[in-house]
């Protein structure tokens, strides 16, 4: 049975390997929405896809492309991340959010 918990489990491991898969290539979240714009033609904002996973798979098809990974692999990442992983990937999330309003 699907329940919130089990959505935010896989919305948030999405997530992290999309940010895991930029940093990995070495690349801003600026600079994949401007190479992604030049190779595909179309534009997408990784910032809002890394803080908000609810996006269409064609988006993430492309994504794959980019980062030259198959759809299996990259969700092969998305169930081996653990539940401690997540919750530490939550608590910077809040943090980062915190700082963001005081200012």
């Amino acid at each position: 049975m699907i329940d919130d918990r089990t959505i935010l489990y896989y919305t948030t491991s999405i997530e992290m390997v999309l940010k895991e898969l930029r940093e990995d290539k070495g690349v801003s979240q600026s600079r994949v929405n401007i190479e992604f714009e030049q190779e595909y033609g179309f534009s997408i904002n990784l910032g809002r896809m890394e803080s908000n996973s609810n996006f269409k798979m064609i988006k993430l098809l492309y994504i794959c492309d980019y980062f030259e990974i198959s759809v299996s692999d990259f969700f092969k990442r998305v169930v081996n991340i653990n539940e401690n992983e997540i919750k530490n990937f939550l608590k910077g999330k809040a943090i980062r959010k915190q700082k963001r309003k005081k200012q």
